[in-house]
């Protein structure tokens, strides 16, 4: 045997058997079960319509005319008012407005049943009543759903006041709750009527606790509406302004590493390109470097990173006016400033600037360099006719040696003429040379 549950009824199949089984409404309501075939099933699945006629007319064995269609509607309703909850808009145009509320009131009450105590027990020396709201919070149906449910709290309440409870369970407790759960969330009107609530509870020993769909329970202590003072903003705010403080330090550690980093490769690279020794220095950054970013920045992401697990929506908050503790700055300078020195110092020990070789000529210049002439033979100028030409043994002594004089001073004169090129110091040779040479022919004569 198989069930399909459907909106408001239930198909049963059993042996290729299918049975439709829903709650009639009225006064005396009750469930009614009818044979249905595949066919009827199927269309019973399509939607809440074919559902309600697929009912009607197993009800009263005719099927449901576009004539009569609309009252045949008011008459279902009006036998089962807990089907206006599904769709309450669709149906509120068939009826006028007081018939509609009366309606809803039928069928609100019947859900929460205000005259009745869903449950009670106790919790932790607490009393605690528990009070079960399956009922939506449409527009429609807000104003009686707040209605029906504000009369259920206050028969709650004087159960509470005139202490019913004492004869079950005594009147040994450190507290009374109600313990609201809500099938669907309350609207902006109904959270609202919460608040009230519980501002009016907090002076006596009774309490509220309000247990949404998303599993968000708030205690008396806390405030559901916006405008009240909720307990954990101020843990929020503190945890807020924490998290921005450790984004901001997380972003200067950050760019404090990555300096340390660059500056490193920047050493290295000059010991390598100098033909240098950088092993020492890549140990002085395993000894620096990586305990500095091991130490203050991997924590302060770790610890970045669970709080955005929790709080996503804190990853776009801004940090330009966050203030760090100076406590906290402080903790990265000195560490940063030690790495900064032991790296260049290192740095120092090991740098050796590599010799510059002198610059080897190429053939083209080579080529260029001028050539000097061996086979040249600098020319004396004649002697004036001042002098006879046959002369004695001294005369002749005297000559030869002015024109030897003569002749080194000609061709120095003449070589540094056509000679480009001119070395420093040769004036000073030649002049000395020529002294010395007087002093030895002076010499020669008084000895002849």
């Amino acid at each position: 045997m198989s069930q399909i549950k459907g909106n408001g009824f239930i198909i049963t199949e059993e042996n290729g058997c299918y049975t439709m089984s829903w709650m009639t409404g009225g006064l005396q309501e009750r469930e009614v079960t009818y044979p249905v075939s595949k066919e009827l099933v199927d269309k019973a699945l399509r939607s809440e319509q074919d559902a309600y006629e697929v009912e009607l007319f197993l009800e009263t064995g005719e099927w449901v005319t576009k004539e009569s269609k609309e009252i045949a509607m008011q008459s279902y309703f009006r036998s089962t008012p807990t089907r206006i909850l599904v769709n309450p808009s669709s149906v509120e145009r068939l009826f006028s407005n007081q018939e509609f509320e009366e309606l809803l009131h039928k069928a609100i009450s019947s859900e929460l049943n205000p005259t009745e105590l869903d449950a009670i027990g106790t919790v932790d020396n607490h009393l605690e009543l528990l009070l079960a709201d399956p009922v939506g919070w449409q527009e429609e149906i807000e104003a009686v759903h707040l209605k029906i449910l504000q009369e259920k709290m206050n028969n709650y309440f004087y159960f509470l006041e005139s202490k019913q409870y004492v004869e079950r369970y005594g009147d040994k407790f450190d507290k009374k709750v109600i313990h609201i759960t809500f099938q669907y969330s309350p609207s902006d009107n109904g959270l609202a009527f919460l608040a009230a609530v519980q501002k009016v509870l907090q002076n006596s020993d009774m309490s509220l606790k309000v247990e949404l769909p998303d599993d968000d329970i708030f205690s008396d202590k806390e405030n559901i509406s916006e405008d009240s003072n909720h307990p954990n903003q101020d843990q929020e705010k503190l945890s807020k302004e924490r998290y921005l403080q450790i984004k901001k330090e997380y972003k200067m550690r950050l760019v404090l590493v990555i300096v340390l980093f660059v500056l490193l490769s920047i050493l290295s690279i000059v010991l390598i390109v100098n033909s240098n020794r950088f092993i020492p220095l890549g140990a002085t950054a395993m000894a620096t470097v990586v305990p500095f970013n091991q130490f203050f920045l991997v924590p302060l992401w770790q610890e970045k990173k669970a709080i955005e697990e929790v709080h996503p929506e804190w990853k776009a908050l801004s940090t330009s006016v966050v203030k760090v503790p100076s406590d906290e700055s402080d903790k990265k300078i000195f560490p940063f400033i030690a790495s900064v020195l032991a790296l260049f110092f290192t740095f120092s020990m090991l740098y050796r600037p590599v010799k510059e070789n002198p610059k080897i000529p190429t053939i083209e210049e080579i080529k260029n360099i001028p050539k000097i002439d061996s086979n040249y033979i600098p020319k004396s100028k004649k002697s004036s006719n001042s002098e006879p030409t046959s002369t004695t043994t001294t005369s002749d002594l005297n000559e030869t040696s002015s024109t030897e004089e003569s002749t080194p001073s000609q061709t120095s004169s003449k070589e540094s003429q056509n000679y480009p090129y001119h070395i420093s110091g040769m004036e000073l040779r030649g002049s000395l040379i020529k002294h010395l040479k007087i002093s030895m022919r002076n010499g020669r004569m008084n000895k002849i």
